[in-house]
């Protein structure tokens, strides 16, 4: 470790630094990378309104012309 900290990081494993490289140690080669973020739910919660009427039918006109009659 201390050769590593001579060359300022660029002996550590790519993978560490969040670099992608590919390894063959198997029969096929493999794809090595830093995983990705995990989706956060709930970000907006409280910054966005939905209106009570949210799911209601349409008016006739409306839907005449999303379906183009």
């Amino acid at each position: 470790m201390q050769n590593a900290k001579l060359f300022d990081g660029a002996a550590i494993d790519p993978s560490h630094r969040g670099d992608a490289s590919i390894s063959a140690d198997g029969a096929l080669p493999d794809r090595l990378g830093p995983a990705k973020s995990p989706v956060r739910f709930g970000v907006l919660q409280g910054q966005a309104r939905i209106a009570d009427d949210f799911d209601a039918p349409l008016p006739d006109c409306l839907l005449d012309a999303f379906e183009g009659r």
